[in-house]
């Protein structure tokens, strides 16, 4: 009795083990939002040089996470309010990309108060 005992006891810690070792279940999705992210940054001079392909850069970067979280939602396990998310973080991009390709500010200003 004593001996399956112990080898119950070490089936379970083998068990706990490996559930501790887990990695995510979809590193790639991860990987591709890290990127997208990274690449959303802004830069830090407005007037640089390669402005127009960050925000090109950043779009396609949203365009990959979104074609690859509807690619794998069932099996990552993707709910449908992340990918609403990360469609609104693709056309924030897009947005912005079109705005500073076509020469206007990123986001558009307030509106001004007027006062009476």
């Amino acid at each position: 009795m004593r001996i399956l005992l112990r080898v119950v006891a070490m089936i379970a810690l083998a068990g706990l083990c490996r559930e501790a070792r887990a990695e995510p279940q979809c590193p790639e999705l991860t990987r591709l939002r890290s990127e997208a992210v990274e690449a959303s940054k802004p830069t830090t001079r407005a007037l640089m040089g390669g402005r127009y392909d960050r925000y090109i850069q950043a779009s396609r970067a949203w365009n990959a996470v979104v074609d690859y979280a509807y690619d794998h939602q069932d099996v990552c396990g993707i709910s449908d309010r992340v990918l609403g998310d990360l469609e609104t973080y693709r056309r924030d991009a897009v947005t912005a990309r079109n705005n500073v390709c076509a020469g206007r500010p990123v986001r558009p200003f307030p509106a001004d108060i007027v006062l009476q």
